[in-house]
């Protein structure tokens, strides 16, 4: 008989596997051959990174963004641990994501000291798929400094992490907390990856203004967001 491992496709459910062993809240490896004995993947967090590799993929996604909450159980040394993570999935150039959660009982061993041993109770990693390439947003103004007022001209650039060549569209949102307005009403349509706003400062604006950027994605990319500065100076 011959295995045949078909890829799962970025719209599949989500995948799950188990935990293995964590050496503290945050530092675990786990389980992802829960498919088939012969056919082995993993996963392992850090305190602030992931890595994994699919069953049925070639290569390992290193050092995805892992985030963790912890929180003591009342009356015990056992905690519970959920963390979330989001990267790029190095075969495939899609966003993947999702979660840990995780049980463990801390156990303190102290004589002239204390070393400390965890015993992991159970827990779960579960990972979620897109068909949408990783962005990159950025944002700036020109000029930055101005005259209450007066306004400047804002644009926003969205690239693909995966594949340059692949140009995002979508929308740009511009915003600020409510220190002036910008035309069309805080929305541009990207064209060749960028577009442009005017923003005018509100005439009671002084000092430093963020001006933030969201990316509002079509299907194929994933969404991005950044931020700039401008500085209004008062009038005569």
């Amino acid at each position: 008989m011959v295995l045949v491992m078909v890829p799962v496709s970025a719209s599949a459910a989500p995948y799950h596997g188990t935990v293995v062993k964590c050496k503290s809240t945050a530092v675990c490896t786990y389980d992802l051959n829960n498919t088939n004995p012969k056919v082995v993947g993993w996963a392992s967090t850090t305190v602030h990174s992931l890595s994994f590799k699919l069953p049925w993929e070639a290569k390992a996604s290193y050092n995805l963004t892992y985030s963790t909450y912890i929180e003591k159980l009342t009356g015990t040394y056992t905690y519970w641990t959920i963390g979330n993570f989001y990267g790029t999935d190095v075969n495939t150039g899609y966003v993947v994501y999702g979660t840990t959660e995780t049980n463990f009982t801390i156990t303190a061993h102290c004589s002239r000291g204390c070393t400390y041993t965890y015993t992991t109770d159970n827990g779960t990693i579960v990972f979620s798929f897109t068909k949408a390439y990783l962005t990159s947003t950025s944002v700036s103004c020109s000029p930055s400094s101005i005259n209450v007022t007066s306004p400047t001209s804002c644009t926003a650039k969205v690239t693909n992490l995966w594949n340059s060549s692949n140009v995002p569209s979508g929308k740009i949102y511009m915003t600020t907390p409510g220190l002036g307005s910008f035309t069309n009403k805080g929305s541009c349509t990207l064209s060749s990856g960028s577009c442009s706003l005017t923003f005018t400062p509100f005439d009671n604006t002084i000092g430093t203004v963020t001006i933030s950027a969201k990316y509002a994605p079509v299907a194929g990319f994933y969404k991005s967001s950044s931020s700039t500065s401008v500085y209004v100076v008062g009038g005569d």
